[in-house]
């Protein structure tokens, strides 16, 4: 099982996954116009494969399985505690904090959803992208570079790619 797995060859992410399976701590509102808040609230950071997966000690494979399980298990969740209630489950890869984040919210009919990689494709892309040393910044160049405009908008590189689920319960 992923857990097992987890449980002896990465402490941290097991933490952080039996944190969020074992006490959820959702919050969500009937109201369209506080989705941002539950996004705000139910954003939760996941450090714990940064290092397994800049020196290759854990497979794109296994990141994806504990995904998927997470996944699942929060899909159960919500459908025991809520009936006729639909979320979205976001778990976005983000190359400069870095760090994989998830984030639950309440779904209304014609919100529009960001674009959707599939999970392997987005944990591909992490580790290859992810600035697991930080970013060396050198001030005179980001003056140059990336002074900030509306021309100049498209230069700042995208660094987040998005994993979405819809969940009817």
């Amino acid at each position: 099982m992923i857990l097992e797995y987890l449980n002896s060859y990465a402490q941290k992410a097991y933490r952080e996954i039996m944190s969020i399976l074992n006490d959820p701590i959702f919050l969500f509102s009937n109201d369209p116009n506080l989705t941002r808040n539950e996004a705000n609230y139910n954003h939760l950071y996941i450090h714990g494969f940064n290092k397994l997966l800049k020196y290759n000690r854990i497979s794109v494979e296994k990141v994806v399985e504990v995904f998927s399980f997470l996944e699942e298990n929060i899909e159960l969740y919500l459908k025991k505690h809520y009936i006729g209630k639909d979320f979205v489950l976001y778990f976005n890869a983000d190359a400069l904090i870095p760090a994989f984040t998830m984030t639950i919210v309440s779904y209304y009919e014609g919100a529009l959803l960001k674009k959707s990689l599939p999970l392997a494709e987005m944990v591909s892309w992490y580790q290859a992208k992810a600035y697991f040393d930080a970013i060396e910044i050198i001030e005179d160049q980001i003056k140059s570079e990336y002074s900030v405009s509306e021309e100049s908008i498209e230069v700042i590189p995208d660094s987040i790619r998005t994993y979405i689920k819809v969940i009817h319960t």
